[in-house]
């Protein structure tokens, strides 16, 4: 095998993992496997628990379109999780006294239990991710990661 196909096997090698990776398939199925149990619980779906751990960690980004901006999901169906998640007793609703073309989210006190216990499994994931990889390879990690996600938004745009 000559030393141009040797590199080429080495770089396809080194992005099958990466494109498992941004693919999220393996991370999708880890976390819908370690969040089913909170999920079934509760009856919630993955996106309703995911607006409700999204309002608990967001400060005063709490409107849909900085929900819809974290999830990178439609701004209708957004909208109708929160509606939902508002009649079920776990958000509430306020508009923006200076805009009224915003609503403010926040949960309710049932609402801010099911994130606490979200962010419970959330920092087990996160655990369980980055087990026996070295504090320095997780930094590395995370700039390597800020970097290409700005490079793909830089395409997007």
């Amino acid at each position: 095998m000559g030393k141009a196909n040797k590199d080429k096997e080495m770089i396809d090698t080194m992005k099958r993992p990466v494109e498992v990776i941004l693919r999220g398939g393996q991370f999708k199925q880890l976390t819908e496997q370690e969040l089913s149990e909170l999920r079934k619980k509760y009856d919630l779906k993955r996106i309703e628990l995911e607006v409700i751990y999204f309002l608990s960690i967001c400060g005063e980004e709490d409107t849909v379109v900085s929900i819809h901006d974290y999830l990178n999901a439609n701004r209708g169906h957004i909208s109708q999780t929160v509606f939902t998640l508002c009649e079920r007793g776990y958000v509430t609703s306020a508009q923006d006294l200076k805009d009224r073309r915003y609503t403010h989210y926040s949960l309710t006190e049932e609402g801010k239990n099911i994130a606490a216990q979200t962010k419970l499994v959330w920092d087990k994931i996160i655990s369980d991710m980055f087990e026996g990889i070295s504090e320095e390879d997780i930094e590395t990690f995370k700039r390597v990661s800020v970097k290409v996600s700005q490079n793909i938004n830089n395409k997007l745009k």
